[in-house]
């Protein structure tokens, strides 16, 4: 993405065994750093990046980096670049300042390090400027922001194109924020981003259908890359009640009331507001599918606001899952919302063999039941 931006990068190769992590250092002919490709900042700290001196060596390293955890991930890749003669090394990166509602970049001359740890020991050491979105960001912004961090000469002129092209990189990829941590100066002159990161946007993956799919395969829990199929946010646990509902806030309050209450959540699934039937229907048969394959799921329990989402719309898309996902296991279900379209809702559901009930915390107790099978008897509509 750098490069067809015109931003220069170290030669580099990704590799998923030893051999071609050899193979990758005999390519490239000189001395190489090995990176754990990970979700996650602060590999350098954690052992993620290594310094090989000989193919060989990358052999070695490549084969003890590989399947190891770090930062909560597993290592399953490695990026095998030419190590670069470093001179100096500078921060730079744009991102969307919320509170006014416009892009602002940002440079130091404290590269190589975390920017937050810059910002509570150095904050004067960080340069930053606000870009009118409309007219994209001009030369003379990038050399005065530039200048801030005693950068003169060709080295000026060199820095601001970089940070004009990032920027470049930050619309056309519809990005929330893209970084080049550190932007090496190296002993020719020369200036190279060394490592980077960019974070974007999910509301704009329709319009980049490469990353939607390439977001999927690194989604090691096959539960959560069936969630982002189905157009839901699903986080796998380990309990036995499947947990639902078309808020995220509301979802997260149901994990800790059910975790007061001494119950344990197999799932976290979050709909969002505003439900299309599709969407009901989605987030229900992907518990069904949990529950089918994972013998600790005991219930499945929804709870659902009225207020955003139609009666039939929720009652259809659960019908629908049930009859597309047969499961012998009990579904249950809060609703929250007017009277009349809580009434609409039960008439729909009560063939269904869905129970359901009309408070949180009586909801809650029942799941909690079921999953310790000492559930009651019947149920409240």
């Amino acid at each position: 993405m750098f490069q067809k931006c015109g931003i220069a990068i170290p030669r580099g190769v990704l590799v998923r065994t030893d051999r071609e992590a050899q193979r990758a250092a005999i390519e490239i002919g000189k001395e190489v750093v090995i990176k754990s490709q990970i979700l996650a900042g602060g590999r350098g700290k954690a052992g993620g990046i290594k310094t090989a001196e000989t193919p060989e060596n990358a052999a070695k390293i490549a084969q003890e980096m590989l399947g190891m955890e770090l930062e909560g991930y597993k290592v399953n890749s490695l990026l095998v670049e030419e190590k670069l003669d470093i001179v100096n090394e500078l921060y730079m990166g744009i991102t969307v300042d919320d509170e006014n509602g416009v892009p602002i970049a940002m440079i130091s001359a404290e590269g190589g390090v975390e920017i937050e740890e810059v910002a509570k020991r150095k904050p004067g050491r960080i340069a930053s400027n606000h870009i009118n979105p409309l007219y994209d960001m001009r030369s003379y912004e990038a050399i005065n922001l530039i200048c801030q961090i005693g950068l003169t000469g060709e080295a000026l002129l060199s820095a601001s194109k970089i940070l004009t092209r990032l920027y470049n990189v930050f619309t056309a990829y519809d990005a929330r924020i893209v970084e080049i941590n550190p932007l090496v100066m190296t002993s020719n002159g020369a200036m190279i981003a060394a490592d980077a990161r960019c974070e974007i946007d999910d509301n704009s993956l329709f319009r980049h259908p490469e990353w939607q799919d390439l977001r999927i395969q690194r989604i090691d829990n096959p539960w959560e890359r069936e969630g982002v199929k189905a157009g839901v946010n699903y986080v796998d646990l380990d309990g036995d009640i499947a947990l639902m509902a078309n808020s995220a806030g509301v979802a997260m309050s149901l994990l800790d009331i059910i975790k007061d209450e001494g119950g344990h959540p197999a799932c976290f699934l979050d709909t969002g507001g505003a439900l299309s039937k599709e969407r009901m229907k989605n987030g229900i048969a992907l518990l069904l599918r949990k529950a089918k394959s994972d013998p600790r799921v005991k219930v499945i329990l929804v709870y659902t606001s009225l207020v955003f989402s139609l009666p039939d719309t929720v009652a259809g898309g659960i019908i629908e899952a049930i009859k597309e996902v047969p499961a012998d296991i009990p579904v249950m279900l809060i609703s929250a919302g007017e009277e009349e379209r809580r009434k609409q809702v039960h008439e729909l559901l009560k063939d269904s063999g869905v129970k359901i009930w009309p408070s949180v915390e009586k909801g809650v107790r029942e799941a909690i039941g079921i999953a310790r099978q000492e559930s009651r008897n019947g149920y409240i509509c």
